[in-house]
């Protein structure tokens, strides 16, 4: 998302650069580890300020995305505070981690950040509801999860020479592309077996695409099937997912907690519809009955309804498929994002322009 981002500012004409590689993420919560990364990014920022007088240069404004409790903005707050340029936040959020506080002073960090920012920009219910906790409404903007496709590359065929309609056997071609980890991946993959087990009778055939610790876990999650129909092909490159969803008929990742998911938008962007989860984000990039079918969680019977309804209805397959790609090109490409930073971003930077005199 980031890189998404970068790109859609340079659509909308900004001279975007990357204006630092420290990173103030921490894994640890400690006292003296908050210390570190603070003290971290002063130094940075000093360098920065440096460097800058030396070209006789001064941005105009700071951009920084994901500010949140793990990864505090101290780089922003020391370079707008020296400069006296505005600050704007791309997907500042607050996580779960720290049920006992262990995270807190963390958090408190990263709000100071939020509060000096003239403009948060959110792609989650959840973040917005977080935000306006925080500070006033005109300072909070919504933009939907998005995808930049120029930034992609699809291949034309496999690397390992095999050809991707040979992966499938037969039926309606469904597709799973994710990592396999502990977690809401795994329950995903669960949910994804358990639905296809109570369709053994239908015509249907499933390749996956991914690795990680839970490979073995996933392989038995499907050894219930006896007749070939689930090919776990492992790890693939990126631009080979785009020529693998070309070939499906359907994306089927039920997403279980998914902040929103970009696979999904991926698979708009070919033109492939959907069967997921009506859970957390997935909604904000999947619409019910246009784009694909969302199915109640964690319910697995009405998993595998939705299931069984797009492997039978081949017309509602074609009609999602159609929905998906207008969705994608109207509504959630580069091109729509661009335009809505430059409105949000534009006033911000005359508003502080007016300011400086």
């Amino acid at each position: 998302m980031a890189g998404n981002l970068y790109a859609a500012l340079e659509k909308a004409g900004y001279d975007v650069f990357l204006a630092s590689r420290y990173i103030c993420y921490s894994k640890r919560w400690s006292d003296e580890y908050l210390e570190l990364r603070r003290l971290g990014a002063i130094e940075e920022g000093k360098m920065l300020l440096d460097k800058w007088a030396r070209e006789k240069f001064k941005p105009d404004l700071w951009f920084c995305f994901h500010n949140y409790c793990k990864a505090p903005d101290w780089l922003g707050m020391y370079i707008c505070q020296h400069l006296n340029i505005p600050l704007v936040h791309g997907k500042p959020c607050k996580t779960g981690q720290g049920p006992n506080g262990e995270w807190d002073k963390w958090r408190v960090e990263a709000q100071r950040s939020i509060l000096m920012s003239e403009a948060n920009i959110v792609m989650t219910h959840n973040d917005r509801q977080y935000l306006e906790s925080l500070v006033s409404k005109d300072k909070i903007f919504w933009i939907p999860p998005f995808l930049d496709i120029s930034l992609l590359t699809t291949a034309t065929a496999l690397e390992n020479g095999k050809e991707a309609e040979h992966l499938w056997n037969g039926g309606t071609k469904l597709f799973a592309p994710a990592m396999m980890r502990p977690g809401a991946k795994m329950e995903s993959y669960r949910i994804l077996s358990d639905a296809l087990k109570l369709l053994d009778d239908k015509k249907w055939s499933l390749v996956i695409a991914g690795t990680g610790p839970g490979f073995d876990e996933v392989k038995s999650m499907f050894a219930w099937d006896r007749h070939d129909r689930v090919n776990l092909i492992g790890e693939v490159k990126p631009e080979e997912i785009f020529h693998l969803i070309d070939h499906a008929d359907l994306l089927t990742w039920p997403g279980y907690r998914e902040a929103y998911g970009m696979v999904y938008l991926e698979a708009a962007s070919r033109g492939c519809p959907v069967a997921a989860l009506n859970n957390t984000g997935v909604p904000l990039v999947v619409e019910n009955q246009r784009t694909g079918l969302l199915a109640t969680p964690p319910d697995v019977p009405s998993y595998s309804k939705i299931l069984s309804k797009l492997i039978k209805d081949r017309q509602l397959l074609d009609s999602l498929a159609k929905g998906a790609f207008e969705f994608f090109n109207n509504e959630r490409s580069g091109s729509q994002t661009a335009a809505q930073l430059k409105a949000i971003i534009d006033p911000v930077l005359k508003r502080h322009q007016k300011l400086a005199g």
